[in-house]
């Protein structure tokens, strides 16, 4: 099946569209491999939104630098640009380290409030992490984003096979239902959601399968002190193989947003409407 696609005139980012509609988020109580955070199973609707095809490169991050925007606080977050400020961030941790520097390789090394920032320089959003699901996952249920099948090394960047990061969209058969690559391995996604281990229990007693998302307003209601880690999701070039349901479309890995580990990359979002 074909999914309407187009490219992002602020980098030139491939896009696709995830249209409307419900579909099967976590996975089943009796699942003796999911984590407690995947539970329950639940079937959820979200709004039809467009998702990066693939992570964000040096390329195109590199034209946020170079449009200053490590310069300029009206892209941060307050937090992050005092966080910024503090340590002196100037570029990803890996930026320009040999055998990480292709033009399409994905950006390596950024924090949360980099890659949120990135998101509202480009004119767009880190993806939900039902967003970031549904992309991976499509409909049908599956595991991984090509299916149930166990990953393996020709279709996923993982398990320190290479030890680094590879060009994007390198492993075509790992793809997701809507045509995303990297979704597995090669780098981690931030998703905009604030990591709380209950909130798949939170969503089915509350009837909150329209959009989930635990936001900012949703944190502090909850209790800010106790989520304090942002969702990261799909796993990266170093997930062990022991470690292998990381990159399946339903674990969930939380990091402080200040994290900045080279497996951490990013795609972005918008809102069909956007």
């Amino acid at each position: 099946m074909r999914f309407e696609t187009f490219e992002h005139p602020q980098d030139r980012s491939p896009m696709v569209l995830v249209p409307a509609g419900s579909f099967l988020m976590g996975q089943p109580e009796k699942d003796f491999l999911a984590e407690a955070h995947e539970k329950p199973q639940r079937e959820v609707f979200l709004s039809d939104f467009w998702i990066d095809i693939y992570p964000v490169t040096n390329a195109r991050y590199a034209l946020f630098i170079a449009a200053g925007g490590y310069d300029q606080p009206h892209w941060w977050l307050q937090d992050g640009w005092a966080w910024k400020c503090l340590h002196r961030i100037r570029q990803p941790v890996m930026w320009g380290h040999a055998g990480w520097d292709g033009p399409d390789q994905p950006v390596a090394g950024v924090s949360w409030y980099e890659a949120d920032a990135y998101a509202r320089w480009a004119g767009r959003r880190l993806p939900t992490d039902a967003e970031w699901e549904k992309a991976a996952r499509g409909a049908d249920g599956r595991r991984y984003p090509w299916g149930d099948d166990w990953p393996t090394a020709s279709i996923a960047n993982f398990d320190s096979h290479i030890g680094r990061t590879t060009a994007v969209g390198l492993f075509a058969g790992g793809s997701s239902p809507y045509g995303c690559h990297d979704m597995a391995g090669n780098v981690n996604n931030w998703t905009r959601d604030w990591y709380w281990p209950a909130f798949g229990w939170f969503c089915v007693q509350r009837s909150l399968v329209h959009n989930p998302e635990l936001h900012d307003e949703l944190r502090i209601h909850l209790g800010a002190s106790l989520i304090s880690e942002k969702v990261d999701r799909g796993g990266g070039f170093g997930t062990a193989r022991e470690c292998q349901e990381v990159l399946s479309c339903t674990r969930k890995v939380p990091w402080k947003p200040e994290t900045r580990q080279p497996w951490n990359g990013f795609r972005t979002a918008s809102g069909a409407e956007s």
